[in-house]
């Protein structure tokens, strides 16, 4: 570990931070970037050159003064060296600039000792660069409350981690302790005074509401979310960037192989009334149709699914078998390659000849402290195999909503006790890049064409309609339409315009109640006819049709294929949507623009 003389700029290693008395910086990093462990050196080295050669002879007896280093560094680290050495602290430590990440050996080791670093220290400084000391951090809408520094993934453990967190304004002047304003960080962080005070254990804390304190933090790489948590949850694993989202994979393996605590599978929709289960299941629902395919397996994708998870809380062992009516299981969870195998009560439900739907009951309990159980399905190409997750009710007809869990309550649970059997059981535990994904919109059931949705022009048709003459611009976030339910239906989404001509396609929400997506065509010369229909375009005394929107012609829903053609003059629109693969809701709209056959 590589400490900071506040007074002098140089570097000190020590092998054993608990025997050394130091402050730690807390702060949120600069979008251009920080200064780093090598621009330090090279200041020092610097400095070192501007003494004569006499001087360096003596720079054993006479250091280098400060004002040779510490002048050149940022702002940032200047502030952090006064306000340590004005607490009496000769040593400093700053993530940014003391940690050599060149050596990927030395940044691993820091990543994995950083939780313990942080505990260390004497004090750590929270910088809040956003944060004059102007405002009282109490205020409801101070700056306090929307500083950036809550919002971070890695100043997560920076303020449970230290005894002692003093929080600084943008001036470096104090604003208040982690101890005096612990109620308001309770209500901005969602974390428990008790804990941040820590006059309760991390291991008193259950894992799922541990992420919860996570799910809404941001990291800037990927994989920096799952090593952030490392020291949360006290666990080590080599740090491997490139490896993305696998990252949080292999941290819940960790997490499992040493926290005994169940709660990690609750994430995700909870269906807090059991009574809805039971009445919705019927031999014609449907436990999966590949649009969440994220959500069936026992690990999470990201801290981000455990957002709704924060009231999670363990049941002991005694406890669980007192009101189950069979022992805890506490086996070990193994990975395999068919997915995980554990042993779990499970309780079957009957919903059709040839349909059964398992609840595994799981030792943890939801705010109301009801038992909460993993709703299972039998994996259909792999025997004894189960995904996690369920519709209840029918997808295509509302209402409906995909869960992964349901609340039990005590007379529910005591009703099922005759039926539960200890099993072994495979479950599938992540999403395997080996297997070919499901489409998230079924390619057998025709598409909705609904709204809410999203319209995306790709960009090779943009190319074409510039191309054929025009300019197009759209009211977009990008290439994407959002069409949301109060978009009406007569608002111009696309413009076309050419010399003397302009053609408006306008699409919205139809009125009715179907809440269909519509979509007319207007524009022409500067007459501003409108276009209409193809086929029933002209009257035979040649008239235009009159094309303003319409239920339900407008709706793409009625379309031949979701495509079809307007036209004015000699000139030809032809609109297709289809399915954009990757989303449900979300459509692709490619655009032809030419000439008609007729004059």
């Amino acid at each position: 570990m590589w400490l900071l003389d506040t007074t002098e700029g140089t570097f000190l290693y020590v092998d054993r931070p608990r025997e050394h008395r130091y402050a730690i910086l807390s702060h949120v990093w600069q979008l251009s970037g920080e200064e780093t462990f090598q621009d330090l050196i090279a200041y020092q080295v610097q400095a070192a050159r501007k003494q004569s050669r006499v001087a360096r002879v003596f720079s054993v007896f006479h250091p280098v003064p400060s004002s040779h280093v510490l002048s050149n560094v940022s702002a940032k680290i200047r502030g952090c060296c006064a306000l340590a050495r004005r607490h009496g602290y000769r040593y400093v430590w700053i993530d940014s600039c003391c940690i050599d990440k060149t050596s990927s050996t030395e940044l691993s080791e820091a990543i994995n000792s950083m939780y313990e670093w942080y505990a260390a220290a004497d004090v750590c400084y929270a910088f809040l660069e956003d944060v004059s000391d102007e405002h009282d951090p109490h205020l409801k809408d101070s700056q306090f409350r929307r500083s950036r520094w809550f919002t971070r993934g890695w100043t997560l453990q920076e303020l449970i981690s230290p005894a002692v967190v003093v929080f600084v304004s943008k001036e470096w002047r104090l604003l208040g302790t982690k101890a005096s304003l612990a109620d308001l960080i309770e209500e901005v962080a969602g974390i428990d005074r008790a804990v941040l005070t820590h006059g309760k254990p991390l291991d008193a804390i259950s894992v799922a509401q541990r992420m919860s304190w996570a799910s809404k933090r941001q990291t800037t790489r990927v994989e920096d979310k799952a090593y952030s948590l490392m020291g949360i949850f006290g666990v080590n694993m080599p740090t491997i960037y490139g490896e993305g989202a696998n990252a949080f994979i292999r941290l819940q393996e960790e997490i499992l192989k040493q926290v005994p605590d169940q709660s990690i599978f609750v994430w995700g929709p909870l269906l807090r009334d059991d009574s809805v289960l039971y009445g919705n299941l019927d031999p014609h629902s449907v436990s999966d149709d590949g649009r969440y395919w994220q959500s069936r397996n026992l690990f999470a994708w990201s801290p981000d699914a455990f957002v709704n998870s924060g009231g999670i809380s363990s049941i002991p062992p005694e406890a669980f078998e007192k009101r189950v009516g069979v022992p805890f299981v506490l086996s070990e969870h193994a990975v395999t390659s068919f997915g995980m195998r554990a042993r779990l009560p499970l309780v079957a439900i009957q919903h059709g000849s040839a349909k059964t739907t398992y609840l595994a009951l799981l030792g943890c309990q939801d705010m109301e402290g009801r038992i909460v159980a993993l709703l299972l399905y039998p994996q259909p190409e792999v025997v004894g195999r189960f995904y996690v997750g369920h519709y209840i009710g029918r997808p295509q007809v509302p209402p409906n909503a995909y869960f992964r869990a349901v609340s039990l309550s005590q007379a529910r649970v005591e009703e099922m006790v005759r039926n539960v059997a200890v099993t072994d059981i495979c479950v599938a535990y992540r999403a395997s890049p080996m297997l070919r994904r499901a489409p998230l919109v079924s390619r057998t059931t025709p598409p909705r064409f609904k709204c809410p949705c999203e319209v995306v022009v790709p960009t090779w048709v943009v190319a074409a309609v510039e191309k054929a003459g025009f300019a197009i611009s759209m009211a977009a976030n990008g290439n994407v339409l959002r069409i949301t339910d109060v978009t009406p239906a007569q608002q111009s989404a696309l413009v076309l315009t050419a010399a003397g001509e302009s053609v408006h396609i306008r699409m919205g929400r139809c009125q009715c109640r179907g809440r269909f997506l519509s979509v007319s065509v207007t524009g022409g010369g500067t007459a501003g006819s409108k276009f209409g229909p193809l086929t029933p375009m002209r009257s035979k005394g040649g008239s235009t049709h009159d094309a303003s929107p319409r239920c339900p012609v407008d709706h793409v829903a009625e379309w031949v294929d979701g495509a079809k053609e307007f036209a004015y003059g000699t000139r030809r629109i032809r609109l297709t949507f289809s399915p954009w693969m990757t989303h449900a809701d979300m459509y692709a709209m490619t655009l032809h623009v030419g000439a008609s056959s007729t004059g």
